[in-house]
Formats: structure tokens, sequence, C-alpha cells
């Protein structure tokens, strides 16, 4: 079965029947505003992925013959939700199962992401500070890891969940705090690009990515977290380089609290305490969620 241009995701933009194939990446038994039970899917193709719901009498039993990560036919209707939000989700009127498909139709990965590494690694020549120089140096010439960042994704679910969605994300960042320093020119633009270059660097042991580009949390990534894989990633770097102590000490900072206030819940170990950090906070929210938005339009 071969889908037609208008079954891609990134193309679903009115209300209208729809018959095609995509991938089940998540499934959840949640309840409506009656307590009537019904499943949420995500949907994904190589475009882009959709939430989509299922009513049935038998939501248990359709839930439990759903496999995560196999590819299924869906006949439904893509439907405008909240109406007047541009925002489309899928209601499913059915789910069969796929006997021929092209998995390559299902496999998300960055655009253009030679522009992204391009962008990447020269920004960093940016940089004058001479520790932040030789942190950054020592780190992206390893080419294991180097290579690693490149694929990683930067989440499994909630935003730049596909292969390079790391260094899209990053170079968002990036681009964010480049910005905020030329409105706040008393902000260190060193150390804020520095760190937003590192922010989410842990991330590259916290996921795995298999043939198909199918992203799972690792052992390390779920006992861990990415935050203090990272700032314990970098600390040990720094101290193996002879870096800087107040440089060690407010990069190390600043990865630690980049999810905002500890209060939030969103991971931090400590509140952003410097005007840096809080930019960077804000820089990796605005780039999270305004993504995240964007998809779902």
């Amino acid at each position: 079965m071969v889908k037609k241009e208008a079954d891609y995701i990134n193309k679903f933009n009115q209300s209208r029947d729809i018959i095609s194939q995509f991938l089940i990446t998540t499934k959840e038994i949640k309840k409506d505003k009656n307590n009537k039970p019904y499943v949420e899917f995500t949907l994904q193709d190589k475009t882009g992925s959709i939430k989509a719901r299922m009513f049935t009498n038998n939501c248990k039993k359709r839930y439990d013959n759903i496999s995560v990560n196999n590819v299924y036919n869906i006949v439904g209707k893509i439907r405008e939700f909240p109406v007047g939000s541009n925002k489309f989700n899928i209601l499913i009127d059915d789910i069969r199962d796929s006997k021929k498909y092209n998995m390559d139709e299902f496999k998300r990965t960055a655009h253009k992401l030679d522009k992204h590494i391009e962008y990447f690694f020269n920004i960093q020549k940016e940089i004058k500070n001479k520790d932040m120089v030789k942190l950054l140096s020592s780190i992206f010439t390893d080419e294991i890891l180097r290579e690693k960042f490149i694929n990683a994704p930067a989440a499994k679910i909630h935003h730049h969940n596909y292969k390079g969605g790391l260094i899209v994300h990053t170079n968002e960042v990036i681009s964010i705090c480049l910005n905020l320093c030329q409105v706040y020119e008393k902000l260190d633009k060193d150390l804020l690009i520095t760190a937003a270059i590192l922010h989410d660097i842990g991330k590259i042991e916290t996921y795995d990515l298999d043939e198909n580009n199918l992203i799972t949390i690792n052992r390390k990534g779920k006992l861990l977290d990415h935050i203090y894989i990272g700032a314990n990633m970098v600390e040990q770097q720094c101290e193996r380089l002879d870096i800087n102590e107040e440089v060690k000490t407010k990069l190390v900072h600043m990865i630690l609290s980049h999810h905002g206030q500890k209060e939030l819940g969103w991971g931090s170990t400590v509140d952003p305490l410097i005007p840096e950090a809080l930019a960077l906070h804000h820089a990796d929210d605005i780039s999270a969620k305004l993504t995240k938005s964007l998809d779902n339009q």
C-alpha cells in the first residue's frame, strides 16, 4: 500500500475521512468527561506524528490487540479539535493489520540534517573563552560521542522525537540564546552559548534508536535521567581538562537548572540562580513547547 501525498501527517489541514497506514508509537487508555474509557494512540509517518482516539465498547480488548511500534491501516476521520484551533487529530473508526508496507515511510529523521550539523559546529567557532573552547573541542572531537550527538533524538514523545532531533532542538536553543544576548547585552554570551550547546548532552546516553529509528528510553536514562547524566559528563570533562573552577561550576549549574525551578517538577535539581541559567531555561522551554504546538497544527 502506497501512501497518497495528502495522507502524510504534515498535510493534515482540514477535516475529512481518511484510510491510510501509520506506525503506532504509543497507546494509553484514558477516560472522557463522562468517565467512559477510550484508547488514545500516537500515530507516526516520516513527516510527523499525530494523536488519535478510538471510542469503543471493547476498549480493553482493542488496547490489548494493538502492538506499539507496528504499522496498521487506520480508518477514521481527521478532525480539527478544538474547532478553530487549526490543530488536528484523528477519530478512529477501525484499525486493521497491515500486511504490506515500506518501513521507510514511517522513519522520522531530522529535515536538512546536514545544515543543522554545519550550523552547530560553525557557532562553536564564535566562542572566545579559551576554557570553553577547549571543553567543546575535547567533547566533539571524540568521534563516537560526536556521532551519537548528531543522531540522537531529543525525546521519546514530547518534542523533537526523531533521529537527529537533539541537534535540531539544540540549534533552536542556541539561536534563541543568541537573540537574547542582543537584547540583554550584560549576558555572558560565551557562557550562555556553551551551556546551550551542552544543556542536553546527557540525552546521548538516555535514548536508544533501533534500525527503524524507533526510540526507547534505556535503563541508564530511566534510572538517572539526562540532566544528571549531562551534568556529570561535563563536570568530569572539566576536571580532566583542568577547566577554570568558576566556568565549570556555572556550566554544571546551568545544566542542572535548565528545566526551571525545582518546584515545577520538571527535573531540575537546583533553581536557575544566575541570569544565563534563567535565559537558558526559557530558551529550552520555548523550543520544546513551540515545536510541539506547531507539530500539532
